[in-house]
Order: C-alpha cells, then structure tokens, then sequence
C-alpha cells in the first residue's frame, strides 16, 4: 500500500509561516561558515604552568610569549635559539634575559643550555621538541 505524499498548503494564516520553506530560507540571514582568517598571532599556554608563573615578572611573562612565538614561527621547532638582537628589539637587557631565564627554568616552565659567547637555546617543556 504506497504512502500519502505530505503535501504543504500555502494560506494567508500568520501561523502558517513556517509551512513554506522557501520563503523560510529567504527570510533567514546569510550565516558565514568560515571564520575570516587572521594575521594575528597567539600564545598558547597551559593553565597550569601559567599558575607556576605567578611570582614571575612582566619580563619573564615576555619571554615566555616570545618563546612561543619563535616555536610557532618555526613550524613547531623546539628548543628555539633566543638571540641578544631579538631580545634588544623586545626592550629586555642580556642581564634581564639572564636573570628571568633563570626563574624560568626554576619554575620548570623551560630548559636553558647555553654557551660563551653564543646564543641561547631555550626548550619550552610543556611543547613537544621537535629539532
């Protein structure tokens, strides 16, 4: 026994507005799927490393960023080399570098290695390294 087609009756009666499906999509406002891209950048930081960064100052918070920018700009690379002139540009000392590295690694948010007059490298722990 074949089944009744449903069938929709277009009236005049308000509450029969959504009986007509096409004057339904007409009505509704244009919804973009695709979220614009931007140029922006952003730091990805765990909640709980950066609750271990508390006591840490605006600098340390600085280089922790720009840590992070250097591995997104490397595709993912870590550890990055943290240079003197990139530190210049950011407003921060090779004094203040030192030292702010250095509370970072005690709060076990990165991994310093170092050399005499070389550059840094610096291994941000909670990022998977990839060399």
């Amino acid at each position: 026994m074949a089944r009744p087609r449903f069938r929709v009756v277009k009236t005049n009666d308000p509450a029969a507005v959504f009986d007509d499906i096409d004057a339904l999509r007409e009505a509704m406002p244009a919804v973009a799927t695709k979220r614009a891209r931007t140029a922006e950048t952003f730091a990805r930081l765990p909640h709980d490393q950066a609750a271990a960064m508390r006591d840490i100052g605006g600098i340390g918070w600085l280089l922790v960023v720009e840590i992070d920018r250097l591995i997104l700009k490397g595709r993912g690379r870590n550890p990055v080399r943290l240079t003197n002139h990139r530190m210049h540009q950011l407003g921060i000392s090779r004094q203040s570098k030192r030292y702010y590295l250095r509370k970072l690694e005690a709060a076990g948010i990165i991994k310093v290695q170092s050399e005499v007059r070389k550059w840094t490298v610096v291994t941000l722990l909670w990022f998977p390294v990839q060399t």
